[in-house]
């Protein structure tokens, strides 16, 4: 039987990575948004497509953070619903709406309106930022991408950040896990990092 060596498994871990849309962590740039913005998909943002909100679909945004948060924690739980509102009008404009938790389940199917970390995790972060911008978040900052994993600790894995601005307590905020339109994660990064998991929602 053929020895499995050092240089064998190199090359498995290569291929892995060109598998894995979650392994491209290429360095999606993130604009200061105005009328439109962009939105990534296709797996390592292969697509960027340019779209814009009526007044009535940000009102709807607005709405879920009405009354303002005058906490923290009610306000990450504001950003979450707020992050799948958003994926539900996106999806509709980028034919992403029907995209599938993680990255495998849409691996060997047709990707290009499916979305992987990277993508998720750069679309969240420009939400956040936008959120932001129009006065809705008080309590915290977008930050830039996190990153975790490489085969031998962890599959590679990336997501959006928030800072606390009082505390500078961190979180991940992980769309990822979840199929399109659905509430994000919200962890700290600390637990986050150690490789943690959602429990399987029912609808995914």
């Amino acid at each position: 039987m053929r020895q499995i060596n050092l240089l064998d498994i190199c090359l498995f871990a290569l291929v892995l990575l060109a598998l894995s849309g979650c392994a491209n962590l290429k360095t999606a740039q993130i604009p200061t948004p105005k009328n439109a913005f962009p939105v990534c998909y296709g797996y390592g943002c292969h697509t960027v497509q340019q779209i814009s909100l009526s007044e009535q679909q940000w009102s709807s945004i607005e709405t879920l953070f009405s009354p303002l948060a005058d906490n923290a924690e009610i306000e990450r739980q504001q950003m979450a619903r707020a992050i799948a509102k958003m994926e539900h009008i996106v999806g509709a404009k980028t034919g992403t709406q029907n995209d599938l938790p993680g990255t495998f389940e849409a691996l060997f199917q047709n990707t290009s309106h499916q979305m992987d970390c990277v993508d998720e995790a750069t679309n969240t972060t420009l939400y956040l930022k936008m959120f932001r911008q129009r006065g809705l978040v008080r309590f915290h900052r977008e930050g830039p991408r996190i990153n975790r994993g490489f085969f031998f600790n962890g599959w590679p894995h990336t997501s959006a950040l928030i800072k606390n601005n009082n505390s500078g307590e961190k979180f991940a905020v992980d769309a990822w896990f979840h199929k399109n339109g659905t509430e994000p994660e919200i962890v700290p990064v600390k637990l986050w990092y150690s490789g943690w998991h959602p429990k399987p929602l029912s609808n995914d």
